[in-house]
């Protein structure tokens, strides 16, 4: 199946939703890609990020209790106590496991390597512990891209600083200006222009 449209996966934990509402905040329009937000979550406590990300956005956001078509434009958020893969550019939706470790950003990171190659983009927000970074890892050997939060900007730097330290992200920023920086991405490739040295040399937030 060919992947004619990006698919962003969004990776965050402790202090994610105050990155999550600048990421959106400063997301332009007609952006034509699809999201996938997954962020720790209590396994028995009904979340609402849905309805957070919602007030921050004109893009539908969705709660995925249940397999989904990914489509372009839409905001796909994971629900309490589950893990989501992307599969011939559909979302599975899974009970998570019993381990006490929650890597539902590297579960989703990893899938999206696999279906979507050079059309996956990854970003990791504020979270503690190492989560996304062997998702990360399969993204860029994929060829697709990842950008990261700047540790400075960030309430929790444990994501971050792993991704800083074990990958290399083209770009470490702010959340607002990583969703700009978003949007250069997706037109300088869609286009198969030659991105410039700034756009791939991780810039420092």
């Amino acid at each position: 199946m060919i992947k004619t449209f990006f698919t962003v996966g969004i990776g965050a934990s402790a202090g994610g939703i105050p990155a999550l509402i600048e990421f959106f905040d400063h997301l332009p329009s007609g952006l034509e890609s699809a999201f996938i937000v997954a962020t720790h979550l209590m396994r028995d406590r009904p979340s609402k990020l849905n309805q957070i990300i919602s007030r921050h956005t004109t893009l539908p956001v969705i709660r995925l209790e249940k397999d989904a078509k990914l489509e372009i434009g839409k905001i796909y958020v994971i629900i309490e106590n589950t893990t989501v893969t992307v599969r011939d550019g559909c979302l599975k939706v899974q009970k998570r496991d019993e381990r006490i470790f929650n890597s539902c950003v590297d579960t989703l990171f990893e899938s999206l390597a696999t279906d979507f190659k050079e059309k996956a983009i990854g970003i990791i927000l504020s979270g503690g512990g190492n989560d996304g970074l062997s998702g990360a890892k399969m993204i860029k050997e994929n060829g697709g891209k990842v950008l990261v939060q700047s540790p400075n900007s960030a309430e929790c730097t444990g994501m971050p600083l792993s991704i800083i330290g074990g990958d290399h992200p083209i770009a470490i920023e702010r959340p607002g200006e990583i969703a700009r920086h978003l949007d250069h991405l997706c037109k300088v490739y869609s286009n198969n222009v030659k991105p410039n040295n700034q756009l791939e040399s991780g810039l420092q937030g």
